[in-house]
């Protein structure tokens, strides 16, 4: 299962990106010039403030570490996914005729969610449910209307569980964590395409690594149970392009 949800992300990111380049090559076939930058009559805007909004799909692997005195083991692969929707605030600056450079900040709500059922426990889930970012970016353009660029910053993220972290030994139930709050740093790759002189949309594939986080400790026991995941995610994100002044 995890393999297939994988293979539909990638499937996904690519598909985003070959639309932002048909997009690319629409804009050139319907008065954008080909021509080299230079040559180039109406000049693109790439510089500026920008606000934008989309949307896109995530698959989170995750693991939990467990530890006590006398024993450890690790539970691999547990896989959640779900839909995500984005804002986008940022701003970019031409530099030279073909590299564009920026920052942003980011919102996402998501509905990634990992859900445990059996016939002994209570459903157990556990939901990303928001996320912020800031980051930076910087491309070449192959086109004077199409931008290939690279992507990387820093996300935290609002996970809520519902009995996920509990711990059950000997008839006895440890609650864990109804909170965790995973963070870490994100890099990626993504096309963006400009529609008009201040419309854009763009493709973006990004894979974000998660720091641990420790979800039940009991002292008295002795025990510790940790988290930590990585997330992959592609989107899609119409942009509206304010000219600089």
């Amino acid at each position: 299962m995890k393999t297939q949800t994988t293979a539909v992300v990638l499937a996904l990111a690519a598909m985003l990106a070959l639309a932002a380049m048909l997009a690319g090559g629409r804009a050139v076939a319907d008065g954008m010039p080909s021509a080299s930058l230079k040559d180039t009559v109406a000049v693109p805007i790439w510089s500026g403030f920008y606000a934008g909004a989309g949307a896109g799909y995530g698959h989170l692997v995750a693991e939990n570490d467990y530890w006590e005195p006398d024993f450890a083991s690790s539970w691999k692969g547990e896989g959640a996914a779900g839909g995500l929707a984005t804002l986008v605030l940022g701003l970019d600056r031409q530099l030279r005729q073909s590299y564009v450079a920026g920052v942003f900040a980011e919102y996402d709500w998501s509905s990634i969610e990992i859900t445990y059922e059996d016939t002994t426990t209570p459903q157990q889930k556990f939901r990303i449910r928001s996320a912020v970012s800031v980051g930076a970016r910087a491309g070449y353009l192959l086109t004077p209307t199409s931008l290939l660029y690279l992507v990387g910053g820093y996300t935290w993220t609002d996970g809520k569980s519902r009995n996920y972290f509990d711990i059950t030994s000997d008839s006895v139930t440890y609650p864990g964590a109804t909170s965790v709050d995973l963070a870490g740093p994100f890099a990626g790759i993504g096309m963006e395409t400009q529609l008009g002189r201040q419309l854009a949309v763009r493709g973006e594939v990004r894979y974000l690594m998660f720091g641990n986080e420790v979800t039940n400790a009991q002292p008295s026991v002795p025990f510790t149970d940790s988290f930590h995941a990585n997330l992959l995610t592609g989107r899609l994100v119409v942009v509206y392009k304010m000219p600089a002044r």
